[in-house]
C-alpha cells in the first residue's frame, strides 16, 4: 500500500468512527420504572463511557463503568422520579 493510500485508509477509518460516535450519540433509548405503584417513563443515551437520562425537564448522567448502561440509567431515572414528587409534594403543601 502506498504512503497515499494509507493515509486515505486512516482518515476513511477516522470517518467511520466519527459516523459511528454520532450515531450512539443520536440514539435515544426509552426507559421505564415503577416507583409506589406508580409507573414513569424518561429516555437515555450512551455517549462515550457515560449513561445521560432525560426526564421532564431535568438531565442526569453519570459514568457507567463496569455496570452495563441500562442499570445505571435505571437508577438515574428513579433518582430523578423522586426528586420530581418530592417538588410535587411541596409544591401541594405550600
Amino acid at each position: 500500500m502506498t504512503n497515499d493510500g494509507a493515509k486515505r485508509y486512516c482518515h476513511n477509518l477516522d470517518i467511520f468512527a466519527l459516523i459511528l460516535a454520532l450515531a450512539e450519540y443520536e440514539t435515544t433509548h426509552p426507559l421505564n420504572v415503577e416507583l409506589d405503584g406508580v409507573n414513569y417513563a424518561g429516555a437515555y443515551r450512551v455517549m462515550s463511557g457515560s449513561v445521560i437520562v432525560y426526564f421532564e425537564n431535568e438531565i442526569k448522567f453519570a459514568q457507567y463503568g463496569t455496570h452495563r448502561p441500562e442499570i445505571i440509567a435505571r437508577w438515574l431515572l428513579t433518582d430523578l422520579c423522586r426528586k420530581a414528587d418530592s417538588r410535587k409534594r411541596k409544591a401541594v403543601k405550600c
